[in-house]
C-alpha cells in the first residue's frame, strides 16, 4: 500500500518520493562509475591502445573486466560499462531502435534524431566535448580512420553499414557527429498501404511494370523513400531470375535466391562495376544510384536486351531535372552528345517515379509518368497523381499502346484490368 489513505500519495510525499529516486539515481550512478574508470584502468594498463583495434573481442574484454572489477554478475552494470568503453557511451540506446535511421550530435548537450521521419531532440548528453571526442575517437580508429585539429572532417562506414560523418575543431566550434543508419527493413505491400505510401491500384499497376520489364527510374531527394521503393519493387521481379545490384555502399539487402550485390570500393568503383555486371549474365541490373559515367552503360544496356532494369537519381520534384541529372551524369563518359542522350533516354526508360517526404515527415509516391517523345527532348505522361490538398492518388492518364505491348510480351499477352491499361485483357 502507498503512503497515504486509500493508497493515495500526499504532495509533500510525492515531492520527498521524487527527490529520493533522484538521489538514489545519482548515487547508482556514481557507483556505476567508479566500476568504469576502474574496469578502464586495468584495460588500459592490460592492452593500452591495441584495445581500440579488438573490435568485436573488445565487448566481451570489457565486460569480462567488468565482472573482475564488481566481483559479480551485473548485466545492468556492465552494459553500462560496455556502452562508454567500446561504444557510444548514451547514444548507444539509439543504435537498437530499428526506427531510428538517423543520429544527430551537436556538441555534448545537443543530441537528435529522426525517427520514421520525425526529427525529434532527445534528453541524452554526453559530459562535455572531450567525452564526445573520445567515442569519435574510437568510431573512426575503428574504421581505419583517424580525426584531429590538422584532419577535423571524416566521412566514415561503421561495419553495420551505416555511415558516420564529423567535423571537429577548428572545422567546428565543437564535435559533430552525424551517423545515417541504413534500415534494411522490407516493407511489405499491406504496409506500404497503411503508410498511405501509395494507393491499391498502384500496386497492381507497379507489379505489372516490373514483371513485364519496364525500365524504371525512381527519383527524389535525400530520405524521400527510393531504397524503400525500389527494395519493394524488387520484390516483384519472378524467381529464378539473376539480379545484379550495384550500390555505392550496400543498402537494398534484397531477400531473394540468385542475386549478386556489388558494392563500390577504392579498387572498384561503380563504372567498373557496371561494366563488369554486364559480363555476369543478369536478367537485371539494379542500379542503386545514377552519379557518373555509369549511366551511360546503363542506358546502352537498358537498350541492349536488358529490360527489366531499374534505378535512381538524386533530384527534388521536377522531370525535366531528373532527365537532366541522367545526362549530365551519362556526358561523363564522352563520345556522345546531350541531344544523343535524350534519345536514348526516349528510347530505353518507360517509368519515372517520384517520391517525396512530406511536411509531416510521411512519404508517398507522387508520380507516375511515363516518358515519351516530344519536341526534340524527351515529354511525360503523367499516369498517377498525389493530390496533396486531398491528400490521395489518383489515376490521371493511360499509357502508350507501343508500353502496353512491351509489358505483354512478358506477362503472357495480359494485362490487369486497371485504367492505366485502358481496362487490361489479354490477346
Amino acid at each position: 500500500m502507498l503512503p497515504g489513505e486509500g493508497g493515495r500519495v500526499p504532495a509533500g510525499s510525492r515531492v520527498f518520493i521524487c527527490e529520493r529516486t533522484v538521489r538514489e539515481l545519482n548515487i547508482q550512478n556514481q557507483e556505476w562509475d567508479k566500476v568504469l574508470e576502474a574496469t578502464r584502468r586495468v584495460l588500459v594498463e592490460k592492452y593500452g591502445e591495441s584495445l581500440l583495434s579488438a573490435n568485436g573481442n573488445m565487448v566481451e574484454l570489457v565486460r569480462e573486466e567488468a565482472r573482475k572489477v564488481l566481483g559479480r554478475e551485473d548485466k545492468e552494470v556492465e552494459d553500462y560499462v560496455v556502452s562508454w568503453i567500446a561504444g557510444l557511451g548514451p547514444v548507444d540506446q539509439l543504435l537498437k531502435d530499428p526506427l531510428v535511421s538517423e543520429i544527430m550530435i551537436n556538441g555534448p548537450h545537443d543530441i537528435f534524431i529522426e525517427r520514421e521521419g520525425r526529427i525529434e531532440r532527445t534528453e541524452l548528453s554526453y559530459r562535455d566535448n572531450e567525452e564526445v571526442m573520445n567515442v569519435l575517437y574510437r568510431l573512426v580508429q575503428r574504421c581505419g580512420r583517424r580525426i584531429n585539429f590538422s584532419s577535423p572532417l571524416v566521412d566514415a562506414r561503421l561495419p553495420d553499414g551505416s555511415r558516420v560523418n564529423a567535423v571537429v575543431p577548428p572545422a567546428a566550434p565543437y564535435p559533430c557527429v552525424t551517423i545515417r543508419r541504413f534500415v534494411k527493413r522490407s516493407f511489405s505491400t499491406a504496409e506500404l498501404l497503411d503508410m498511405g505510401f501509395l494507393s491499391p491500384e498502384m500496386v497492381t499497376f507497379l507489379q505489372a511494370a516490373v514483371e513485364g520489364k519496364a525500365n524504371i527510374v525512381v527519383a527524389g531527394a535525400t530520405g524521400s523513400g527510393k531504397t524503400t521503393l525500389i527494395r519493394w519493387l524488387c520484390s516483384f521481379i519472378p524467381p529464378g531470375e539473376r539480379v545484379v545490384t550495384i550500390e555505392d555502399t550496400l543498402e537494398l539487402g534484397l531477400e531473394r535466391e540468385h542475386v549478386v550485390p556489388l558494392e563500390a570500393s577504392d579498387k572498384a568503383g561503380i563504372y567498373e562495376l557496371m561494366i563488369n555486371a554486364l559480363r555476369m549474365r543478369p536478367d537485371r541490373i539494379i542500379l542503386g544510384e545514377i552519379r557518373g559515367k555509369e549511366a551511360f552503360e546503363l542506358l546502352q544496356a537498358m537498350g541492349t536486351g536488358h529490360d527489366g532494369s531499374i534505378t535512381s537519381v538524386h533530384t527534388n520534384y521536377n522531370k525535366r531535372a531528373a532527365i537532366q541529372r541522367i545526362v549530365r551524369a551519362a556526358l561523363r563518359a564522352g563520345g556522345v552528345t546531350a541531344s544523343e542522350l535524350e534519345e536514348m533516354i526516349v528510347e530505353v526508360i518507360d517509368l519515372l517515379i517520384f517520391v517525396e517526404r512530406l511536411r509531416d515527415g510521411s512519404r508517398k509516391v507522387v508520380s507516375i509518368s511515363q516518358v515519351i517523345p516530344g519536341e526534340g527532348k524527351p515529354a511525360f505522361r503523367d499516369i498517377y497523381r498525389y493530390r496533396y490538398s486531398q491528400g490521395i492518388h489518383e489515376c490521371v492518364g493511360e499509357v502508350t499502346e507501343e508500353l502496353k505491348e512491351k509489358l505483354k510480351k512478358n506477362l503472357a499477352g495480359c494485362l490487369p484490368p486497371i485504367r492505366p491499361f485502358g481496362g487490361g485483357g489479354c490477346d
